[in-house]
């Protein structure tokens, strides 16, 4: 059976710490659970806990970094726009 060789075209984790490091509050970040990366529309998504999306607060200046909250106000996740531009 040939070896499958599976590539993301940015580095997620490099986008996550370049996106934190632009953000006015820094939600608290446990562990990453789930990455999604949407090539075409070059959005990261990023989850921290399973729980359900209620609402998402813009965390920069520009809106391209939003917080996914959950029904306690938790943050569960990052929605980076123009995430390669932090890769």
């Amino acid at each position: 059976m040939a070896k499958a060789e599976v590539r993301m075209t940015i580095d997620p984790f490099k986008v996550v710490t370049e996106a934190l490091s632009k953000v006015k509050k820094r939600p608290p970040v446990a562990k990453i659970i789930a990455i999604d990366y949407d090539e075409e529309a070059d959005i990261l998504y990023v989850r921290f806990k399973h729980s359900k999306t209620v609402d998402n607060e813009p965390l920069d200046e520009d809106g391209l970094i939003l917080a996914s909250l959950n029904e306690r106000n938790e943050v569960i996740g990052l929605t980076v726009m123009e995430a390669s531009a932090l890769a």
